[in-house]
């Protein structure tokens, strides 16, 4: 038995595999271009894990990728313009993002991430807790001797003010005793006026001693 197909019903299945060809395209294109991808940048080209394989600077990083850094060799990865995630050397995360959130699970270590403006970015430990950004540690060296050069100028102030009140007491002390030597000058020469004064009274009439 011969199967013949009328030209009707060609016309309908050309048609219905042209309209699934056009539904897949653009159904591809679409997800192709929402799709985020990261980009993997480690220190000096040196390799890290990333699912289990070494990889190095340029290596796409797709969400849902755990990434293990060694000891001494920490790495970034860019995700598009939308976010930054800092992993720090001798750490165990995850990533999972899209264009509108990042999220880093860290089972070790420590990481950060950065965002765009409108992007949700959180970082959770181990347990699924969000975890608070760190304050950056201040040296113990620079703030001890922050410490001692604050220490330095408030026991410089306090001599310094003390080096005044003693330099003005000294200064008192010795207007008060110039101020007593000249007091006892001018009464020395007072009292020598007067005995000469008395000393010429012999005679009368009796002369008035004005010396003081």
């Amino acid at each position: 038995m011969q199967f013949q197909l009328r030209p009707a019903r060609l016309v309908s299945i050309l048609m219905l595999i042209a309209l699934f060809n056009v539904y897949v395209f653009a159904n591809g294109a679409m997800s192709s271009s929402t799709k985020v991808l990261g980009r993997l940048v480690t220190t000096s080209n040196r390799p890290i894990l990333v699912n289990g394989g070494e990889a190095v600077t340029g290596t796409v990083i797709l969400s849902g990728a755990q990434l293990a850094t060694p000891t001494a060799n920490p790495a970034v990865v860019e995700i598009g313009n939308i976010a930054s995630v800092s992993i720090s050397a001798g750490s165990l995360v995850s990533l999972s993002f899209d264009p509108a959130s990042v999220t880093v699970r860290v089972a070790a270590g420590d990481a950060t991430v950065a965002t765009a403006e409108g992007v949700k970015g959180v970082v959770l430990d181990a347990a699924g807790r969000p975890v608070l950004p760190k304050s950056p540690a201040v040296p113990s060296s620079i703030s001890r001797a922050e410490g001692l050069g604050i220490a330095g100028i408030a026991v410089g102030g306090a001599a310094l003010i003390w080096a005044i009140i003693a330099h003005n007491r000294a200064n008192d002390a010795r207007d008060s005793a110039a101020a007593a030597n000249a007091a006892a000058a001018s009464l020395a020469s007072q009292l020598a006026s007067l005995r000469t004064c008395l000393a010429g009274q012999t005679t009368s009439p009796l002369k008035l001693c004005t010396s003081f």
